[in-house]
């Protein structure tokens, strides 16, 4: 049975993806301010995500992946 902590939607999958998302920014060379004004996201919000206390809505993931040069699909795996 999964628990809370291993739920990919709750704070763990947050923290899991913030990590993602901060290595493909630094892979890219971009700072959190060119990615979220690159994005049209304000950029302490977008620093929020990346910190894991915000979520972002899935119609802003694929400008999103678009800054950082990757498909939207490379914001959740390696692939």
């Amino acid at each position: 049975m999964e628990t809370p902590e291993d739920a990919s939607d709750g704070p763990a999958g947050r923290a899991a993806f913030a990590r993602r998302l901060r290595t493909l920014r630094e892979r890219a060379g971009l700072t959190q301010t060119a990615t979220a004004a690159s994005s049209g996201l304000n950029r302490s919000f977008y620093a929020g995500v990346e910190a894991g206390r915000h979520s972002i809505a899935v119609d802003r993931l694929p400008r999103l992946a678009e800054t950082l040069g990757i498909e939207v699909h490379q914001l959740f795996t390696d692939d």
